[in-house]
């Protein structure tokens, strides 16, 4: 097989994010094309033995996050990764595949159309020579490289003793941000991202959670700052001719509510007649825009 790129740490195409973290590999195996350093990327990651809940999770959140320009990363097992894998795919975003196996072996073997795919809208990615099966070891070292290729990681659903916790501690080791679902308080395979939440990750309900974290990263800044030319003429947009405006409706009300002196969450929520939860969401939004501003006191300003 020699469609494939074999990149040792002393290449400068060595993906810098795994030169930061313990126990780097001495080089990776690559079938596609990684994406430029500068892409933000989150892991995706959950159980095998997962529920329609987390399917949908997974496909969602990665479609969304995709659709943005965020790179996905998992590890092309069944169940979860799965799902995440094909909504990026979905959106017409960049996917990277970890795989436990050599880049010449596609495992699960059901996932073959997703093996075959994935090449042209991101990369296979192994550590381990052409012909390696995988083995209960390899799985565990292939998940600090899905941890090591992401600047956070997700977990859509996880018993309390599912294998994910892994790629968790390695994420953790590397001083990434760790991001769970919620999940049904009634239900053992919430049971792992429940407790997540309780011992700290953050809480994630929509793909914005997992922008606001990505936004901290330093090197990141060049890819957020690259929109705001579009942002600004959206701004010049909503302030100059509110009937012509992408956004909606409701977003329209809340934002011509704010002005370039702090207005209050109360007095917002007085002046549009919305609610309380509705406005939140949308100030999160014109947050994340970069079209207003949040103050001491809950309290916002136009930019």
């Amino acid at each position: 097989m020699n469609n494939h790129d074999y990149i040792p740490q002393s290449d400068r195409r060595f993906p810098q994010r795994l030169r930061d973290i313990p126990n780097q590999p001495v080089g990776i195996y690559v079938r596609g094309q990684l994406p430029n350093e500068g892409t933000p990327a989150v892991a995706i990651v959950g159980t095998r033995d997962n529920t329609i809940y987390g399917r949908k999770a997974a496909h969602h959140l990665a479609k969304e996050l995709a659709t943005v320009g965020v790179v996905i990363v998992s590890g092309m097992a069944r169940g979860l990764d799965a799902h995440a894998h094909k909504g990026a795919l979905e959106a017409g975003g960049t996917t990277i595949a970890v795989l436990p196996s050599g880049i010449d072996i596609c495992y699960p073997y059901e996932n073959q159309q997703l093996y075959n795919q994935i090449p042209h809208h991101g990369a296979l990615v192994t550590e381990l020579p052409l012909g390696s099966r995988p083995q209960i070891g390899t799985f565990h070292a292939r998940n600090r490289i899905i941890a090591g290729l992401a600047d956070a990681v997700i977990v859509v659903e996880a018993d309390e003793r599912s294998g994910t916790s892994i790629t968790v501690g390695h994420a953790l080791d590397q001083g990434k941000e760790v991001l769970a679902v919620p999940g049904d308080i009634f239900s053992r395979k919430s049971k792992g991202t429940n407790q997540l939440i309780k011992d700290g990750a953050i809480p994630i309900t929509n793909y914005l959670d997992a922008i606001i974290s990505l936004k901290s990263h330093r090197h990141l800044e060049k890819f957020f700052e690259a929109t705001k030319p579009e942002k600004q003429a959206l701004s010049e947009n909503l302030a100059t001719n509110p009937s012509k405006i992408t956004l909606a409706t409701d977003a329209t009300l809340v934002y011509s509510c704010i002005n370039y002196e702090p207005m209050s969450i109360e007095y917002i929520v007085q002046a549009t007649g919305l609610g309380v939860s509705n406005v939140n969401m949308i100030l999160l939004e014109l947050e994340i825009s970069s079209l207003v501003k949040k103050l001491a006191g809950n309290k916002y300003i136009r930019i």
